[in-house]
């Protein structure tokens, strides 16, 4: 069982990290965003799940891929919900920076993760994807806002 584990975590890590940048870089709107979306979505929540049996054979040893596993699980649930319900208590298009908030985290996630393990769980490697992924958020954030605000128009007193 630990075979089939190991094998289906590394798939479904191996697809989610590939699935990251077309999912970040697709028109954020129905279709290639949307599939590929949902294609994430099944490799991160395989992830978890297979995470948290190999967490079961070597607890002591994985406890901080399991931590990062139920974070993992929550932030893609919220991502999946507020692009299911789009709640109009938000605004427009305020869904969208919730969205995108959540499913980024989950990116960061799956960087962590590899990194982590590749390392041998360097403490860089838990920290810098953190670090530089919320820092891409943020500005991605600035622009999402940017783009859902109203267009004011400056204009000057009259000259008399």
């Amino acid at each position: 069982m630990h075979t089939v584990l190991v094998a289906v975590h590394a798939t479904c890590g191996a697809l989610g990290l590939l699935l990251a940048v077309p999912v970040l870089l697709a028109p954020k709107r129905r279709g290639r965003h949307t599939v590929l979306g949902r294609a994430y979505a099944v490799a991160a929540l395989g992830l978890s799940l297979s995470g948290f049996g190999l967490f079961a054979y070597r607890p002591a040893e994985l406890f901080g891929l399991a931590i990062l596993g139920v974070l993992t699980l929550g932030w893609l649930a919220g991502g999946l919900w507020f692009a299911r319900r789009r709640p109009r208590s938000l605004g427009p298009r305020g869904w969208r920076i919730w969205h995108l908030n959540l499913m980024g985290s989950t990116v960061i996630s799956f960087v962590t993760g590899f990194a982590a393990q590749t390392t041998h769980g360097n403490l860089i490697a838990w920290i810098a994807p953190t670090v530089i992924g919320s820092l891409l958020i943020a500005r991605r954030t600035a622009r999402e806002i940017a783009a859902t605000r109203p267009a004011v128009t400056v204009t000057s007193p009259a000259v008399r």
